[in-house]
């Protein structure tokens, strides 16, 4: 479980750490978010974030993550109810 406060790693590099998280039902796991920074002191955009291998490290045992620009969120509950389609 994340708390807030780890320390985030991108392809073993320091980049950054967890500023909030929570256990994320639709998702089945932890969800957390973070900032992260370039450390050749670069802008961070969408193709940074999305070129690298992330870790978060917590209690010292460094776990692989999933990064995303975009919240995990479902509106209309579709991947909740697949072949089916949403309310109009």
């Amino acid at each position: 479980m994340l708390w807030g406060g780890e320390l985030v790693l991108r392809d073993g590099v320091p980049v950054g750490q967890v500023t909030s998280a929570s256990w994320g039902a639709a998702v089945g796991g932890a969800v957390g978010l973070a900032w992260v920074r370039d450390p050749a002191g670069g802008v961070v955009t969408p193709a940074f974030v999305r070129a690298g291998g992330y870790q978060v490290d917590v209690g010292g045992v460094r776990y692989p993550v999933t990064v995303g620009t975009r919240a995990p969120f479902d509106p209309d509950g579709a991947r909740l109810r697949p072949g089916e389609r949403p309310p109009s």
